[in-house]
């Protein structure tokens, strides 16, 4: 029954999925076209960009050039209706540009920066189709008066006309002067019986009122032929303004393809600038570093043979058991402090060196339990970590051990002489610099110290010379010679397995402290953040 339903569920998820799939396919596939084109469009480079914008410019300049010619055949109400038509496109682009503008990635996507200076071009297009609107309104509004006035007055007095009529004028004032000539009792007679002097005024009067009338009427026909004239003139000589050729002025010269390229540079920088420093590292400057000079730690003034060091017991265990003399006190960090004696005076130690109060942070032994009493036994053991094993070493005086402080659970010291650190710069050192240590610290005599290591610690004499990995190395005495030599074989560095340096020590009575599996419990080595802090912490020595 459980593998039916077992085959029974999934087919159903399978039949799910398959359903899930189809409708996807379905609602995608009609749009496929429009995405394959918008995603051709989005492949262009800036020239290709460039060159649809001046075509677009090109055909808008035409379109512009034919808008002339209809525009003067336009009447008044037309020119009105195409003024407010062309300002609402023209408000309505802008609005489409602002729209635009909020789009994400449209300063760089070409199928959106050309349909961005597209619609530029178009209110530019407006722009000029309503200066020339507005140009042809006055010269047509002329013209139709012009044109209206004529239709009015379809004729003009002729030059004989008025001719005639200014003859007419003189021959009636002539007689009005001839009349007035007369004695007065004479025109009196005349006017009495006969009106004779008023009808000579008005006769007068009337005539030379045609002539002004006549003069009058062909002045404002060849005035208003003359309007229309240059009316029409205007309107024939009526031109579009070249558009603007600069659209692509101001164009991003970063377009996605070149984002794409510069990506993929960047991602070959990536994939083939790591592989091509390991080459270089290891046949250029890890044969330097090999050829360097020894680093030699031991004093100057180091009286005759120092005695060797100690390890209590045949090999690392799991927990340490320290009996303490009268004199001695024991600094234990927290997570090794396991158990003591109930009579042991105890107290916090915040520093193992107030001198050296980075080191003893970083490398944990700081917030110590500080315990003291003749015969008092204190327990070490690694509580956290259940691969560490533990060695105790007795550091006799006048001998010193460079010791990686982070491998430290604890240190027996005498009360009244307290351990003492030194360090070493190697600041010009080439090995220093490709292993990235700088300090070495350098703990002296007399005092014991309990050094962790994954599945524990193990002492190796240096008299014939011996070749260590770097995240083995624990510490080895002064005595020794510290140099470097390159990784056996290229490709197990070359894909990560190895480093591309190991210790090497030589020194005929100096030993070294190896721990047996670094890493011990863990799936591999720190990355990100804490793998950079761990970086910075052995450069200091820690």
């Amino acid at each position: 029954m459980t593998a039916l339903f077992s085959w029974l569920a999934r087919t159903f998820v399978l039949y799910l999925l398959l359903a899930l799939a189809i409708g996807i396919a379905m609602a995608v596939w009609p749009n496929a076209p429009a995405f394959i084109d918008g995603w051709r469009e989005d492949t262009a480079g800036i020239a290709e960009v460039n060159a649809r914008i001046t075509e677009a410019r090109n055909t808008a300049q035409d379109r512009l050039d034919q808008s002339a010619v209809a525009i003067r055949n336009l009447s008044l109400d037309q020119l009105d209706a195409q003024i407010a038509q062309k300002e609402a496109e023209r408000r309505q682009l802008s609005e489409t540009l602002t729209d635009q503008d909020a789009e994400w990635l449209a300063h760089y996507r070409p199928s959106r920066i050309v349909e961005r200076k597209q619609v530029e071009i178009e209110i530019a297009l407006r722009d000029a189709e309503l200066a020339m609107l507005r140009a042809a309104r006055a010269p047509r509004e002329e013209l139709e008066r012009a044109e209206d006035f004529l239709e009015r007055n379809p004729t003009k007095p002729t030059t004989g006309a008025i001719a005639a009529a200014q003859r007419q004028c003189r021959a009636a004032r002539a007689a009005l002067a001839n009349f007035n000539a007369r004695t007065t009792l004479s025109q009196q007679a005349r006017e009495m019986v006969l009106s004779e002097g008023s009808e000579l005024e008005a006769a007068a009067r009337r005539d030379c009122t045609k002539v002004q009338t006549l003069t009058a009427r062909r002045a404002a026909a060849e005035k208003t032929v003359g309007e229309a004239r240059r009316a029409r003139a205007a309107l024939a000589d009526l031109a579009a303004q070249p558009l603007p050729q600069d659209f692509a002025k101001g164009v991003s010269r970063t377009v996605l393809r070149d984002i794409a390229i510069k990506a993929l540079l960047a991602l070959l920088a990536i994939l083939l600038v790591p592989p091509l420093v390991r080459v270089v590292l290891y046949y250029a400057l890890a044969p330097l570093a090999e050829k360097w000079p020894p680093m030699q730690f031991e004093p100057r003034d180091a009286p005759g043979d120092p005695a060797p060091i100690v390890q209590s017991g045949a090999q690392s265990r799991v927990s340490l058991a320290v009996t303490l003399e009268p004199e001695e006190e024991a600094l234990v960090r927290q997570d090794f402090l396991q158990s003591t004696s109930l009579k042991g005076e105890k107290r916090t130690r915040w520093l193992l060196n107030w001198a050296s109060p980075f080191t003893s942070l970083a490398s944990g032994m700081w917030f110590l339990t500080a315990v003291r009493g003749a015969g008092e036994e204190v327990l070490i053991s690694a509580v956290k970590d259940p691969l560490a094993e533990l060695s105790l070493f007795e550091i006799p005086a006048g001998n010193a051990v460079i010791i990686r402080p982070s491998a430290l659970a604890g240190i027996v010291q005498n009360r009244d002489n307290r351990v003492r650190i030194t360090a070493h710069w190697r600041l010009f050192s080439l090995p220093a610099w490709l292993t990235f240590q700088l300090r070495y610290l350098a703990f002296h005599g007399p005092v014991k110290v309990a050094l962790k290591g994954g599945r524990g610690v193990r002492v190796e004499a240096a008299q014939r010379g011996r070749i260590v990995g770097q995240s083995q190395m624990l510490g080895f005495t002064t005595q020794c010679r510290y140099s470097v030599i390159r990784c056996e074989t290229f490709w197990p560095y070359f894909f990560g397995q190895e480093s591309l340096l190991k210790d090497r020590i030589d020194g005929e009575k100096g030993v070294l402290l190896v721990e047996e599996t670094p890493l011990a419990g863990a799936s591999g080595g720190k990355r990100g953040l804490a793998g950079l802090f761990d970086a910075a912490l052995k450069l200091f020595g820690v």
